[in-house]
C-alpha cells in the first residue's frame, strides 16, 4: 500500500493524539511530525492546547500547534484527521469516537492505522455515508496473499532490516532515517513500511505485517521486495517489528526477516528499559547482545551498527550511532554504497 495512492503531496491533515500525547503510544504522531512526506501536519488534536510539540517529541520537522478541538482543526486547514495513537491490540480508545464523528461532520477523510475497521463500524460508517468522507483504513491488507517460495534469494536487492530489542524503541525513525541519507547520496533506495505509521508516513511500499494471516507474512514482505525492485530500487530498508525474544510480538518479526532474507541488520536499542514495555509480567530484559545472537542462528546478515538515542550507550564489537547524527548516518550508508 502507498499512501500516495489516496492523498495529493502537501494534503493537509490533523493527528488526533487524545489521552496518549507524551507516550510511546502516540508513535504514529511522532512518526508523521518527523517524517511526513505526503500528507502535511497542521495541528495535533490533544488536551494539551497552548503547549508546544517539541514539549513531547524531538526533533520534529513540523511545529506545528496543539489544540484540543477538531472544529480548530478545520480553521487550520485541515482535510484529514489522522488517528495518531498505536494502543496494544489496536483497539479504539472510547474518548476518540467523539472526535472522529466530529471530523466526518466536518467532511474531513479518515486515516487510520488500527486493527478495528472503521470503515464497517458504527458511528462512523452512517455518518460517512452523509458527508462523503473517506475512511481509509491501512492496517487492512487487501493485495495478493503469497507464501514464500524463495525467489527473495535470487534479488540482487540489497536488503537491510531495522530490528529492535522491543517495540517503540525507534525501528521506523531508524529505518527511514537511513532511507533518507542513502536519497540524499542519489542511491536508488526504497523504504518498505510493515506498520501502519509507516505507510502513512509515505513508504516506498507497505504492508501491516501484524494483521495478515501468520502463514503468509513472509511470502507478502518477499513479494513486495521483488515488486520494488521491479521498479528499480536496488537498496531497500525494511522496517522491523517487535523483537525476537518478545514473547508477545516474536512471530511477526520472525515472519519479516524470514520474508526479507536481510544481508545486513541495524538493531535498535533502548538501554533504560529494564523488561518489555507494557509486558512486565515477562522476566526477559531487552538485550541487544542477545537479541543478535538468536538473529544470527536465524540469519548470515552482517550487522552495521546498534541505532540508539543514549550518546553514552556502548556495545563492545559493534558501531553504536544516533539516527539523527548525520555523519554517523553517512557511515553506515558508505558501508552500503561499496556492495551496490
Amino acid at each position: 500500500m502507498q499512501i500516495s495512492q489516496f492523498f495529493e503531496s502537501g494534503t493537509p491533515a490533523a493527528i488526533l493524539s487524545w489521552g496518549q500525547l507524551g507516550t510511546s503510544l502516540a508513535k504514529t504522531t511522532y512518526g508523521l511530525l518527523r517524517h511526513s512526506r505526503v500528507l502535511r501536519p497542521v495541528c495535533v488534536v490533544a488536551e494539551q492546547e497552548g503547549k508546544k510539540i517539541t514539549d513531547f517529541v524531538t526533533p520534529v520537522r513540523f511545529h506545528v500547534p496543539i489544540v484540543n478541538d477538531v472544529s480548530k482543526a478545520v480553521r487550520l486547514g485541515a482535510k484529514v484527521l489522522v488517528i495518531g495513537v498505536s494502543n496494544i491490540g489496536g483497539y479504539l480508545p472510547e474518548e476518540l469516537v467523539k472526535h472522529i464523528v466530529k471530523a466526518i461532520e466536518y467532511g474531513l477523510d479518515i486515516l487510520s492505522g488500527l486493527h478495528l475497521k472503521l470503515s464497517e463500524k458504527e458511528p462512523f460508517l452512517s455518518a460517512s455515508r452523509l458527508t462523503k468522507s473517506r475512511i481509509i483504513d491501512v492496517r487492512h491488507y487487501g493485495g495478493k496473499l503469497r507464501i514464500l517460495d524463495g525467489q527473495v534469494l535470487q534479488s540482487r536487492t540489497v536488503r537491510v532490516c531495522v530490528l529492535g530489542t522491543d517495540c517503540a524503541t525507534g525501528k521506523r525513525t531508524t529505518a527511514i532515517q537511513l532511507w533518507e541519507a542513502a536519497l540524499r547520496k542519489n542511491l536508488p533506495a526504497a523504504f518498505l513500511a510493515t506498520g501502519q505509521t509507516g505507510i502513512m508516513i509515505g513508504a516506498s511500499e507497505g504492508v501491516a505485517i501484524d494483521a495478515l494471516p501468520a502463514d503468509f507474512v513472509p511470502g507478502v514482505i518477499e513479494g513486495l521486495i521483488l515488486d520494488l525492485e521491479k521498479s528499480g530500487h536496488r537498496l531497500i530498508f525494511v522496517e522491523g517489528q517487535g523483537a525476537l525474544r518478545h514473547p508477545a510480538y516474536g512471530q511477526v518479526t520472525l515472519g519479516l526477516i524470514y520474508g526479507s532474507m536481510p544481508q545486513y541488520v541495524v538493531m535498535v536499542h533502548d538501554p533504560n528499559r529494564e523488561s518489555f514495555e507494557f509486558f512486565e509480567r515477562f522476566p526477559v530484559k531487552p538485550d541487544p547482545a542477545k537479541e543478535i545472537e538468536l538473529l544470527q542462528q536465524l540469519s548470515k546478515a552482517e550487522i552495521l551498527g546498534i541505532s540508539c538515542l543514549n550518546r553514552d550507550y556502548r556495545l563492545d564489537n559493534y558501531f553504536v550511532f544516533d539516527p539523527f547524527d548525520q555523519e554517523q548516518l553517512s557511515q553506515v550508508i558508505s558501508k552500503l554504497e561499496v556492495v551496490l
